[in-house]
């Protein structure tokens, strides 16, 4: 009896055997639904890795601005700016413990106004955001996952303090998809005769002569001399009266949001500066921090916030990206809830497939567990065995799905060069199955496909353990 006891596992083994064609049927039902956790699991891990890469390249890991920018900071920059954001970059830079976390640390400008184009006559409202070109350049250099992402390219540049780019949806509304020779641009349709429509209204010329000349006279380095076409930006001064800097618009960029895409102009921070603040102060919107790792976010927000506030700043505020860029945590959210989804659906698969494969075994083997109740094996062993059983075919489907899955994602997938656009993204990123960097979770899919086999085995082994020793012998 105790031989028989303590072999309940090489029962259970012979068991699984004994009806292959049943058997295999259900190790390729768990197959499959292991192939599909772990594969869609991949997946969604690389895909959330590429975003927040990509947001990270935009928005940096933290910003540091005023308190309340967010809610009305865009409708007025000048009240929400940080004078003394250089100053505060230098001290941050030199923290002894931030100093090895931060990679690039960099004031932001941001501001809206109208944009006018009017050699066609045109004009659209803009939001434009101005970077110093060198950080901004690093800042899109970013790859701290490691996921051999192409770094992504701007046409701002460090030598040309007037050059920027816009959307090019407004190029279309401003009529440049001709002039900065912009593919896949619709014109903008020919209008009824105008009066004058090659001239800005009188006002706005003399601001703009006015803006021109001060600028000329002023010490401002990398004069453009590259092809563009010159836009005129108009924007409400730290004053409250509107003022106008000229762009040199070099590049039409496709934003990967249509609104945003109709909207979007790029420059140079010191020409950001000039139009908001004109020539006598300089600010900033948000200071950009982009840390060495993600990791990172919480120790350097918290240091951030203590250098902040040993310098008297208590009107500033540290905010991660997820709140400047709401649309990455609902992104995240989305794959969470159909990654969820599709593990509930491949564990029922696994859970019915199972308790079916083991209700039948026990219906056909009536007479033998009463054999084995017979010679002396108890209730509890005969539901061991069976248990046992079940949880031998979770695990085996289970490995063999995963090297099925590992197989198809190395050879297949990531082979194929298959790529897709993310929402709120211009540029295609690649399709792939990150297999490798989802360890925990091909553990946790094995662990918990068994756990399923076995307590849907369960129910047929207390079944089968419940047989009277007289009745299932009738059945030998």
């Amino acid at each position: 009896m105790n031989g028989i006891g303590s072999n309940t596992f090489v029962l259970a083994w012979r068991n699984v055997l004994r009806n292959r064609r049943r058997t295999l049927l259900t190790l390729a039902a768990i197959g499959i639904a292991t192939v599909a956790i772990v594969m869609l699991g991949g997946y969604v891990g690389y895909t959330i890795r590429g975003l927040q890469t990509m947001t990270v390249r935009d928005f940096g890991h933290l910003q540091i601005m005023k308190r309340g920018y967010l809610d009305f900071g865009r409708a007025n920059p000048a009240r929400y700016a940080i004078a003394d954001a250089d100053a505060l970059i230098a001290r941050l830079s030199a923290d002894p413990q931030l100093k090895d976390m931060i990679l690039v640390a960099t004031p932001q400008l941001q501001m809206q106004g109208v944009a006018g184009h009017f050699e066609s006559g045109n004009s659209s409202t803009f939001v434009g955001i101005a970077w110093d070109p060198a950080a901004r350049h690093a800042l899109m250099q970013w790859d701290g996952l490691s996921l051999g992402m192409a770094p992504a390219q701007t046409r701002l540049s460090a030598t040309a303090a007037d050059e920027g780019v816009i959307g090019v949806g407004l190029a279309q509304l401003l009529g440049l998809c001709g002039p900065l020779k912009v593919a896949h641009c619709s014109e903008l349709p020919p209008e009824p005769a105008r009066v004058d429509a090659r001239a800005a209204p009188a006002d706005l010329a003399a601001l703009s002569a006015q803006a021109r000349q001060v600028v000329q006279t002023a010490p401002v380095s990398g004069a453009s001399a590259a092809p563009g076409v010159p836009v005129e930006l108009l924007a409400a001064s730290a004053s409250g009266a509107p003022n106008v800097v000229r762009m040199n618009v070099v590049q039409a960029e496709q934003q990967g949001v249509r609104d945003l895409d109709r909207m979007y102009a790029s420059m140079p921070l010191a020409l950001g500066q000039r139009l908001v603040f004109g020539l006598d102060q300089a600010g900033a919107t948000a200071i950009v921090v982009q840390l060495v790792r993600t990791d990172q976010m919480g120790a350097a927000r918290a240091r951030i916030e203590a250098v902040l506030r040993a310098a008297g700043h208590d009107d500033l505020e540290v905010r991660p990206f997820a709140d400047i860029s709401p649309a990455y945590n609902q992104v995240v959210a989305m794959f969470g809830t159909m990654f969820t989804f599709v593990s509930i659906l491949m564990g029922v698969v696994t859970l019915f497939s199972v308790a079916n494969t083991v209700n039948m075994a026990v219906s056909e083997r009536i007479g033998e567990i009463g054999t084995l109740r017979a010679i002396g094996l108890k209730r509890a062993q005969v539901r061991r065995m069976f248990v046992t059983e079940g949880a031998l075919i979770g695990a085996l489907g289970a490995v063999a799905g995963l090297v099925i899955a590992v197989l198809i994602s190395v050879y297949g997938v990531n082979a194929a060069g298959l790529t897709w656009t993310p929402p709120g993204n211009a540029a295609a990123v690649p399709i792939r199955i990150d297999i490798a960097g989802s360890l925990r979770l091909c553990a946790g899919t094995v662990g918990l496909l068994t756990l399923l086999a076995a307590v849907s085995s369960w129910w047929p082994a207390r079944r089968a353990a419940g047989l009277e020793i007289v009745e299932a012998l009738r059945h030998v």
